[in-house]
This record gives C-alpha cells, sequence and structure tokens, in this order.
C-alpha cells in the first residue's frame, strides 16, 4: 500500500468508500489502506479524514464479519 492514501471524491460516504477499497483491494488490503489512511490524517492533524477514516474501517470490518459469519455454499 501506498502511505499516501487519499480519499476518492465520493462525498467522504464511508460505506461507499470502503465498498472502492474492497473493489480496489480485497477486504484485507482495503484495511490495510484504512490504517494507512488514519495514520496519515492523524500525523497531519487533519481531524475531518481521520474521522471519514475511522468509519471507513469500522464499515470494512463489519463487512469482513460479516463475511467471515455466513457460510459460503
Amino acid at each position: 500500500m501506498n502511505a499516501s492514501v487519499t480519499l476518492p471524491n465520493m462525498k467522504d460516504n464511508p460505506d461507499q468508500l470502503a465498498s472502492h477499497l474492497i473493489e480496489q483491494h480485497g477486504v484485507d488490503g482495503a484495511l490495510e489502506a484504512a490504517r494507512e489512511g488514519i495514520a496519515a490524517a492523524h500525523a497531519s492533524g487533519d481531524n475531518y479524514s481521520l474521522s471519514v477514516w475511522r468509519e471507513v474501517r469500522r464499515a470494512l470490518r463489519e463487512e469482513k464479519n460479516a463475511a467471515e459469519a455466513s457460510p459460503e455454499l
């Protein structure tokens, strides 16, 4: 992953961002991108982006937990 993760132009909707990241990187890669986004926002003092990235991480964790809980047929 790239340490300079930026938010795509999706009006900062965490659920849309999470879906986009899953499409691009898979769930585990998306979680890594969210971690990098959180770290970058924290380091730059950007509280708005930090909040958005935390919500993205929450959505990704929910997605991962749902996928693990439902047995594949």
